[in-house]
């Protein structure tokens, strides 16, 4: 298992600083990228062979064979308190969905602090698992162009938060209650490059600060919709029947160096 790259004391390293600064997120107001949530479907698959080169925050990476099975729309997010405050959250471009080409690329074991609505906390990422590519769902001849919008790359989540927490999902195809569980994939906004050097297209970052923290769902519910997309690598016909995650937007940062001054600056952060 992939866990073995990591050893206990660099864990327990990581999350000890994670610990301290866990609760800065709602003291200090951050505010969240203005990105969809998502629901994302499984898909029946559909495989394609091209030269992607992926360049992220993390460093660069180029694959061949990637497969489309995984496709996600954009959906209202709301949460009920348990006191019964109610907190929704609206799609930010109704129009904007994800197709998932599925990939693999090994890499090293990485920690970082994720922020979003669920809250601040330590995820340690594994392989390289998706490409995240901007589409529109059921468009017809002559075809749209796919609006600029953020690609991601998303990595294995090997740890991070539990939420165990209720939540309503709207979509265009209706309402559905799940229960969110755990960490699933982190996702870096990625800059992507088709083509060989002779002929290559590159589609930029669009926002570097907006990343997406998905979370395994409970759902029985199965659902099938046919629906076609498209996105900037063709036109796709294809079957979504089961929800599989849900993706919220979210920052990215590092935990601190650990040094003997790190301890006073994190005591210097609660002060402020």
């Amino acid at each position: 298992m992939r866990t073995t790259r990591i050893t206990a004391g660099a864990l327990a390293l990581a999350f000890a600083v994670v610990s301290f600064v866990a609760g800065l997120a709602s003291a200090q107001g951050v505010v969240l990228p203005a990105e969809n949530h998502y629901k994302v479907y499984v898909s029946t698959p559909i495989p394609l062979t091209k030269l992607v080169g992926l360049k992220d925050q993390f460093g660069q990476l180029s694959v061949t064979d990637l497969t489309f099975d995984k496709f996600s729309t954009p959906a209202d997010k709301i949460v009920y308190d348990a006191d019964g405050t109610v907190h929704t959250y609206p799609m930010v471009n109704p129009d904007i969905h994800m197709d998932w080409w599925r990939i693999f690329y090994a890499q090293p074991s990485r920690t970082v602090i994720g922020t979003d609505q669920f809250g601040r906390s330590g995820w340690v990422l594994g392989d390289a698992h998706y490409l995240l590519v901007p589409s529109l769902k059921n468009v017809l001849p002559p075809f749209p162009t796919v609006p600029a919008w953020n690609h991601y790359l998303c990595y294995d989540a090997i740890s991070g938060p539990l939420v165990n927490k209720p939540v309503t999902l709207v979509d265009q195809f209706g309402n559905v209650q799940v229960v969110v569980l755990h960490a699933k994939f982190f996702c870096n906004p990625v800059e992507k490059t088709v083509g060989d050097a002779a002929n290559q297209t590159v589609y930029p970052i669009i926002d570097a600060t907006a990343h997406l923290a998905c979370y395994a769902v409970q759902n029985l519910q199965t659902e099938f919709h046919a629906i076609n997309t498209i996105d900037q690598f063709g036109y796709w016909q294809t079957t979504i029947y089961q929800n599989d995650c849900l993706c919220v937007p979210a920052l990215k940062d590092y935990p601190l160096a650990i040094q003997h001054s790190t301890w006073g600056k994190i005591k210097s952060l609660y002060r402020n």
